[in-house]
């Protein structure tokens, strides 16, 4: 215990303390701990969206989809014929109604407003040149999702009714992307929407960007970020916590143990962001969670996983085991990756 409390007092400032605030500190961190639970499908798990403490939804290869309901036992509820789509990204907007979205050879998006007794298939375009790498709403039902270019434009849609409906956004208003410049659908994290704000996340090309808009101005501004862009580098993850405070996660999918340029964060909206070089998670990291107010992060990749409570200025490591994606409540989270591997996180 000594150990980990000289860490923390050091991450947060403090030079020397007393034993009982040594206890205090401890006491009052949130440190993920991680829970393995038996395997119920052999499908690559990508997909995460957790609804609150008990509710959750996952998917991934397969066209494979689980719920559950408890926090605890999930359930199979893959979307019939569906076996040959990669399930990339899922919403769920609470026990009963969820969307979810392939990545490659077109677009498909199903939706379900049964828990999943019945899918629905509300956007299909079958043209194979379309590859969409996520997708996320507001909490009243306004949402976007995102895709690599075509033609020099990204490929965008969106809706304003929870996914029932969708239109493309007019193509006057996507972003100009360069020759190489696309995103990565590695855990559907690429993109944030909050209330008036939107911000999609690109690399590829000589630059990683975090492009953002204001749902009141139709022009996305390309924002310029540290992290280092090439095929296969750049930004894999983003999140903010509020319409200032936000985090962006990759490195290298390539040279995944490669702990350089993997992790930057934002307190203007996106406008600047700040590269975190000492400290930082410890490889390429393919999603980035958070609580509601950002007091603690979590960092997951193939390498294994991290922790942040200073919003993440400085990472602690919390593991070797892999996993695509991670999510959490301000209780507790789940992550997700290989051959339906699935794991919950308790705050401790």
């Amino acid at each position: 215990m000594k150990t980990i409390s000289s860490i923390l007092l050091i991450i947060l400032g403090f030079s020397s303390c007393s034993g009982e605030n040594e206890k205090t500190l401890i006491k009052n961190e949130k440190k993920p701990t991680w829970q393995p639970i038996e395997r119920i499908t052999k499908s690559h798990l990508r997909g995460l969206y957790m609804v609150n403490d008990s509710v959750a939804w996952a998917s991934g290869t397969e066209g494979t989809v689980l719920k559950t309901t408890d926090g605890n036992t999930w359930t199979d509820i893959s979307v019939p014929k569906a076996e040959k789509l990669d399930f990339r990204d899922i919403h769920g907007f609470d026990h009963n109604n969820a969307l979810v979205m392939n990545s490659g050879n077109g677009l498909s998006i199903f939706r379900t407003s049964d828990g999943g007794a019945t899918w629905n298939l509300v956007f299909n375009e079958a043209d194979s040149n379309y590859f969409f790498d996520g997708m996320d709403f507001t909490k009243d039902g306004i949402g976007y999702a995102y895709g690599d270019p075509v033609d020099g434009k990204m490929t965008l849609i969106e809706s304003i009714d929870f996914g029932t409906h969708w239109n493309w956004v007019d193509e006057q208003f996507r972003p100009i992307l360069d020759s190489a410049e696309a995103s990565y659908a590695a855990s559907g994290t690429g993109i944030k929407v909050m209330a008036d704000q939107v911000w999609i996340a690109t690399s590829g090309g000589k630059k990683s960007h975090v492009y953002s808009r204001n749902r009141d101005f139709y022009q996305f501004t390309p924002n310029e970020t540290p992290l280092f862009s090439e095929t296969g580098a750049g930004i894999f993850s983003m999140t903010f916590w509020n319409a200032n405070e936000g985090i962006i996660v990759g490195g290298s999918y390539i040279d995944s143990t490669n702990a350089s340029s993997n992790c930057a964060i934002t307190s203007d909206s996106g406008k600047t962001w700040d590269l975190i070089t000492r400290n930082n998670p410890r490889g390429y990291r393919s999603c980035v969670a958070t609580t509601t107010d950002g007091s603690l992060l979590l960092a997951v990749g193939r390498s294994g996983s991290d922790y942040s409570i200073d919003k993440g200025k400085t990472w602690i490591a919390n593991g070797d085991e892999g996993y695509f994606s991670c999510t959490l409540s301000n209780e507790t989270g789940w992550a997700v990756g290989r051959n339906g591997k699935m794991a919950r996180i308790i705050l401790q």
